[in-house]
């Protein structure tokens, strides 16, 4: 949602639903042309989740519901407003994973999308259905999932500039490839130094510690922050 999200200021050229699947392709081709392989992995929308309550109670009511298909128009709508609504981001979703593979079926390059629990690819690959709510945690189990099937000296890079991804895969650093970065809006950071600065406990640990000194949905444990943890 992160890269849908850089859509905001849509292209006079995007009128309809399947516009903006074009240019969403466009801008995910771009972004990892030095790449043989592309991992696209999106959040699962659960009516039942505590996430899903508290956005409805943020939103007070006020999000409209848009279908999702090929000729939606879409022209006048702000980004911003179409994806208020839950079922609309979950349709998208599926909507766009699907169109990746769609526009990519042909290509060299190894795609894969998951979204709402359902794991595919361009290619002939097997993927089990998955419970990950979260594309954070989904992220890493797909990257170890290719950390096995890839040459030991393969490159594994992440594109997100969340904070929690950053922790997460330094945490998890001992399931991937050796040469594994991130890529954030601070440019890109290899992970190894990291690992081995910190040590593989306090690395493991560091999910609970990023929680406990305060993250995007968690407040600082008596208003005490990372600083001062340190």
């Amino acid at each position: 949602m992160v890269l849908v999200q850089r859509l905001s200021k849509k292209p006079a050229t995007v009128v309809t639903v399947k516009d903006l699947s074009g240019c969403f392709n466009d801008r995910l081709m771009s972004l990892t042309r030095d790449y043989d392989e592309i991992i696209l992995v999106f959040d699962t929308y659960r009516t039942d989740s505590l996430k899903s309550a508290t956005r409805d109670k943020r939103r007070q009511g006020k999000a409209i519901q848009y279908q999702v298909r090929d000729d939606t128009n879409i022209k006048h709508i702000p980004l911003r407003r179409f994806l208020s609504h839950d079922q609309t981001k979950a349709d998208l979703t599926d909507y766009l994973a699907a169109k990746i593979l769609e526009y990519n079926r042909g290509s060299s390059k190894l795609i894969i999308t998951s979204a709402s629990g359902n794991t595919r690819s361009n290619k002939d690959l097997f993927f089990e259905e998955n419970n990950h709510e979260e594309a954070d945690t989904l992220l890493i189990h797909q990257a170890v999932l290719a950390s096995h099937r890839n040459p030991a000296d393969a490159q594994l890079m992440f594109f997100s500039p969340d904070t929690y991804i950053l922790v997460l895969v330094t945490a998890n650093y001992d399931l991937l490839l050796k040469n594994t970065s991130i890529s954030m809006a601070s440019g890109v950071m290899q992970i190894e130094p990291l690992w081995r600065a910190l040590g593989k406990e306090r690395a493991k640990a560091l999910p609970a510690f990023h929680a406990f000194t305060g993250a995007i949905n968690t407040f600082r444990f008596s208003r005490i922050g990372k600083a001062t943890w340190l």
